[in-house]
């Protein structure tokens, strides 16, 4: 069962679209901090922004977007990879 949320912050990437869950103004203040700090980074891949959201204690969920301007297999690849992150980098509340 999902705890209640203040808020919610979405991220697009290429192929996943993270939901961060906001609970309280702290919460709020780091997520702007790194949106912020996101900008000024050439590369990101999605493990960092897991790694993240998991480091700082941010509920978050991730869904996959299908990416119609590219082939079926490269969007199968692209699922498969989705899946192993998610799988690998699942939120676990503490």
């Amino acid at each position: 069962m999902r705890e209640k949320h203040e808020g919610r912050i979405l991220i697009e990437c290429p192929n996943t679209i993270f939901h961060l869950y906001i609970n309280s103004e702290r919460e709020l203040s780091k997520i702007e901090t790194f949106m912020n700090n996101i900008r000024s980074v050439k590369q990101m891949g999605l493990n960092d922004i897991y790694i993240w959201c998991n480091r700082q204690g941010i509920a978050y969920d991730t869904s996959f977007k299908y990416n119609k301007e590219l082939s079926f297999w490269t969007n199968v690849k692209s699922y498969l990879f989705y899946s192993s992150q998610k799988i690998r980098y699942q939120y676990v509340p503490g």
